[in-house]
């Protein structure tokens, strides 16, 4: 009714539909714009963000997978620290050091006269500690001492012996010897630096 009153309704039907039509179009154009695009954009920037998050589980996953074998090797490599502590500890260990070289001297049936710990030298990452320690007992027990001290869970290394005869030698000792073991003190803090 309200087209056959406007100067709307003298056009031809063609151009009535194609006005319409136009109408229609720029009605669907601007809900199109205004509307659909932004909730297609944001759609989009989601699908974006959620195949992201998608990555990131599926990488998580596989993580999650190879978790217990991250732990083994946690485990053995802290095993081998342990291992490395004890040849090269970070403390001196004066106490455990002389009962353990005295027990040694005791198994190869040496007698220790006497066991002298020397200042520190320190180098790069470790400190050597020497140590003067004097024996008595035959030629046998003091190389059966020298193989345990080789064998010993510690680095010692043993150097300048010096080797005598005793003057008044006995059934069991015959030599006195000296050296000097030199043990090793691992100083984290320089390495950290």
């Amino acid at each position: 009714m309200a087209l056959k009153d406007s100067k709307l309704a003298d056009l031809p039907f063609r151009t009535q539909v194609l006005l319409i039509a136009f109408l229609l179009l720029g009605i669907s154009y601007g809900f199109y714009t205004y509307f659909i695009a932004p909730k297609r954009e944001e759609t989009s920037l989601l699908n974006s963000r959620m195949n992201a998050l998608l990555n990131e589980v599926q990488k998580g996953q596989i993580v999650e997978a190879r978790l217990p074998q991250f732990k083994q090797e946690i485990t053995r490599q802290r095993e081998y620290l342990d291992n490395l502590r004890r040849i090269l500890p970070e403390e001196k260990e004066t106490a455990d050091i002389i009962r353990k070289i005295g027990q040694l001297a005791l198994e190869s049936d040496l007698q220790i006269k006497s066991f002298t710990p020397q200042q520190t030298v320190v180098r790069d990452f470790y400190e050597d500690w020497p140590i003067l320690i004097a024996v008595e007992g035959s030629y046998d027990s003091l190389e059966m001492f020298l193989d345990k001290v080789s064998r010993f869970t510690r680095i010692i290394n043993v150097e300048n012996i010096s080797i005598r005869a005793l003057e008044n030698p006995g059934m069991q000792r015959t030599l006195s010897a000296t050296c000097t073991a030199t043990t090793f003190v691992f100083l984290e803090n320089r390495t950290q630096s």
